[in-house]
C-alpha cells in the first residue's frame, strides 16, 4: 500500500477492504440541544448508529462518511451567507 499526500493507493482490493474495515476512534460533538441525538451514518446501503459525546470504534468507513458529510454541512453553510450576502446586496441596490 502507497500513501501518498491526500489519497491512498491499494494494490489489491483485500488490502482496500482492510484498510477501510480497520476500526478508528471517533467521538461525534454533543450538547444538549441540535447535536444531541444519535447520528445515523450509512455507506453502501449498510448502516450504523454512532453515539454522541463518547469515544467510540467504528470502521474507518463510517468515520470518513462522517468526515466528508461534516465537510459538506460546512460547505453549504458558507454558500448559503454568500448567496444572502449577494441578495442583500441587490436589495439594498
Amino acid at each position: 500500500m502507497a500513501k501518498t499526500k491526500s489519497t491512498t493507493k491499494f494494490e489489491t482490493l483485500a488490502q482496500e477492504n482492510a484498510y477501510y474495515n480497520e476500526p478508528v476512534t471517533v467521538k461525534l460533538f454533543k450538547d444538549s440541544g441540535k447535536y444531541k441525538d444519535d447520528v445515523f451514518v450509512a455507506v453502501n446501503g449498510v448502516g450504523m448508529i454512532v453515539p454522541r459525546g463518547v469515544d467510540v470504534e467504528i470502521p474507518r468507513k463510517y468515520a470518513e462518511a462522517l468526515k466528508n458529510s461534516e465537510l459538506q454541512d460546512s460547505f453549504a453553510a458558507e454558500y448559503q451567507a454568500k448567496l444572502s450576502s449577494a441578495a442583500g446586496e441587490l436589495v439594498s441596490e
